[in-house]
């Protein structure tokens, strides 16, 4: 059985289905999350359009929404 890894960053596409928002909202929201983690942790990598898994999953889905 292979080891299946998920992506390190999700995208807007991802967002956009768990937030049942459209996509111009989830670009909002992807932009906003990147704003808070680069207050919080500076040397964080940050990609344009994405967001980081875990920031993202702990943010918006184990704490009920954004």
């Amino acid at each position: 059985m292979k080891n299946e890894r998920l992506p390190l960053f999700v995208g807007v596409d991802t967002v956009k289905f768990d937030l049942g928002v459209s996509r111009a909202k989830a670009y909002e929201v992807i932009k906003d999350l990147n704003e808070q983690l680069k207050k919080e942790k500076p040397k964080a990598l940050v990609v344009a359009g994405k967001v980081n898994r875990i920031w993202y999953e702990e943010a918006c889905l184990l704490s009920g929404g954004h």
